[in-house]
């Protein structure tokens, strides 16, 4: 589990709440995450932040941090943006994920798994500032970005496209020296690519 806190030592917490981890001086960003496991056997005063977690927000173990329980309302974030990469992700399958993150926290660069999708949180939007982390509700919006995307552009070959036009280029060497280069310099990309021909 992420967040693991004694019941015992923090008494008003119940599983689901949301709880903001702080450092006492606000040199980071404080850490929000959900209830998820209460276990009695912890040591006294303290709460348990997976490795990870920790290290993304610069906690140190058995280091002094402000706990406090946060209002969802207060942090519910605006935009959720979802990168994938080497794997196709339908409408359908995007729908189900974004249900699966409702009523949930999430944070910068966290791991998303779920039926045999894999994606990384790589930005959070909150008020129309950048925050690295924030609770999910059914108002905000998710958006998935493809870090693997191809496109495939068909050009047919008809006899036209080696005729030349009035200034004496070939139609195809427009095509290919033109047309796609301005694409690419447009999209800011910068490939080689085959050119197949389609009998």
């Amino acid at each position: 589990d992420e967040l693991v806190i004694n019941p015992k030592v923090f008494p008003q917490v119940s599983l689901g709440d949301i709880i903001e981890i702080a450092h006492p001086t606000d040199e980071y960003s404080p850490l929000l995450l959900q209830v998820k496991s209460l276990k009695e056997d912890l040591q006294k005063e303290t709460i348990s932040v997976d490795q990870t977690v920790a290290q993304a927000f610069k906690l140190r173990a058995y280091q002094d941090v402000i706990v406090s329980t946060v209002d969802p309302k207060d942090v519910t974030l605006d935009l959720v943006e979802l990168t994938f990469k080497d794997q196709y992700i339908g409408r359908g399958d995007m729908w189900r994920l974004k249900k699966s993150l409702v009523s949930t926290c999430a944070y910068v660069t966290q791991k998303v798994e779920f039926a045999g999708i894999r994606a990384q949180t790589s930005e959070l939007w909150l008020r129309g500032d950048k925050v690295t982390c924030g609770y999910i509700s059914e108002d905000s919006r998710v958006v998935f970005r493809s870090t693997s995307a191809m496109v495939y552009i068909f050009i047919q070959m008809s006899c036209e496209m080696w005729d030349f036009d009035i200034y004496g280029d070939l139609y195809f060497e427009k095509a290919v020296n033109g047309f796609l280069s301005d694409l690419f310099a447009k999209w800011k990309v910068c490939h080689f690519f085959p050119i197949k021909n389609a009998l």
